[in-house]
């Protein structure tokens, strides 16, 4: 599981990296979204690492203030320190408030789309119905031609015995075609895949939307 956290950070890094360079060709800096964003090391890293960084403006969101303002000194210490202009956003909203807010009849004509969206580790802990509910949500936040990725820790964890009886800790598993179920319902079957990382332990569900229709 270690090895496969390291794997995620590199993954997520890498589409970080990929999709920032896919929106710079139109001219623009890509906007990107992280839901439940925890400490964000693979924005830590990508700041460090990518000069590329310099073109994506960030809005990262958690549930839990004290991790807010956490991640703000960590990330603002990376951006600081590779000398980085990169925009950065924080925002304190619960799910619960995100569903609410998604449930009303019509969308703010000012709502920003983001040409990334991505939520990693949170659907660990979720039923499927509301899992279901944030990947729409998310997917509609898109911009044409933008990546959605979520990620889920897969059954095989050789370590779940022992985090679940030593540590009272118990995970949401899904494997991979568990995990594509939860696809957003308007999502074109074709621009889904499922992935994982070298060891199995993570899964990863990447959702491209189309650049038209």
């Amino acid at each position: 599981p270690a090895k496969a956290h390291r794997n995620r950070i590199t993954y997520l890094t890498e589409r970080l990296r990929d999709e920032t360079l896919r929106v710079r060709q139109s001219g623009r800096a890509a906007r990107i979204f992280n839901l439940a964003c925890g400490p964000a090391h693979e924005v830590q890293q990508f700041l460090q690492e990518s000069p590329v960084s310099e073109a994506a403006a960030f809005t990262l969101l958690d549930f839990n203030e004290e991790t807010l303002q956490y991640v703000r000194s960590v990330v603002g210490a990376a951006k600081a320190r590779a000398g980085r202009q990169t925009p950065l956003t924080y925002v304190h909203k619960s799910v619960h408030h995100l569903l609410k807010e998604s449930s009303r009849a019509s969308r703010p004509a000012d709502q920003v789309r983001y040409d990334f969206v991505y939520c990693a580790g949170l659907f660990d802990y979720l039923s499927d119905q509301v899992c279901r509910r944030l990947m729409d949500l998310m997917y509609g936040w898109l911009e044409p031609g933008g990546l959605l990725v979520a990620t889920n820790v897969e059954p095989s964890n050789p370590l779940r015995n022992g985090m679940e009886h030593l540590l009272d800790w118990h995970l949401i598993y899904r494997t991979g075609p568990e995990l594509a179920r939860l696809c957003p319902q308007n999502a074109p079957p074709d621009q889904a895949r499922t992935v994982a990382d070298p060891t199995g332990v993570n899964v990863f569900l990447e959702v491209r939307k189309p650049t038209h229709g």
